[in-house]
């Protein structure tokens, strides 16, 4: 028979593992989380342009990058000659490699970006899916048309279980003279929540 010693013990250990469990349930469960963000951004064709415009778009910084050498982006905007904008993901941008960029990418370092249509009205979406995406490849949209994206990102999720960031985008417009795209982002900076409320603490 157990002592009434061994019993408490047994006890006490079944309860401080289910707090250990229940305070380690979620790293991303934290009082750190941001609200979803949106943008109203504008972007330049990579050809036609100087190489000084803003070419690309980083989703964790909510902003227009140049698409260079440092691989400051996760996608680059062009428009062909339909004046339809064309999507790239950062692998498909043959930039050269800035020896020591911290974000380094190109055929054999880049991040995996994918990408998807959207199926609804890009208001309407309220959370990211979470598979369906084409990693690496392009997307010709026009103008009204939008995007859904899913970012494998080592840097800024270093540390938490998911490494992936999510966002949509929407076309609103394009000046052909001067090779411009106008388009609208919601970016959810917290990895691996999905929720694309903008101005709202995700949950999920």
């Amino acid at each position: 028979m157990k002592s009434r010693l061994s019993r408490l013990t047994a006890g006490a250990l079944s309860l401080a593992l289910v707090a250990g469990l229940a305070a380690c349930n979620d790293p991303n469960e934290n009082d750190t989380l941001s609200a979803v963000f949106a943008d109203t951004l504008t972007a330049y064709a990579l050809n036609g342009t100087s190489p000084s415009f803003p070419s690309g778009y980083r989703a964790s910084a909510g902003a227009v990058t140049r698409a260079d050498g440092n691989f400051n982006f996760d996608i680059a905007f062009d428009i062909n000659t339909a004046n339809q904008v064309v999507v790239y993901p950062q692998r498909f941008v043959g930039v050269p490699c800035i020896v020591g960029a911290p974000n380094c990418g190109g055929v054999l370092g880049a991040k995996r970006v994918g990408l998807q249509r959207l199926t609804v009205p890009f208001d309407s979406l309220g959370r990211a899916a979470g598979g369906g995406y084409v990693f690496d490849s392009t997307f010709v949209v026009a103008p009204g048309q939008a995007l859904s994206m899913q970012v494998q990102d080592q840097q800024d999720c270093a540390l938490f279980i998911s490494t992936v960031h999510y966002t949509k985008l929407v076309v609103d417009s394009i000046d052909a003279a001067r090779r411009a795209v106008f388009f609208r982002a919601v970016h959810n900076p917290n990895c691996g929540y999905r929720s694309l409320v903008a101005g709202v603490v995700p949950k999920n």
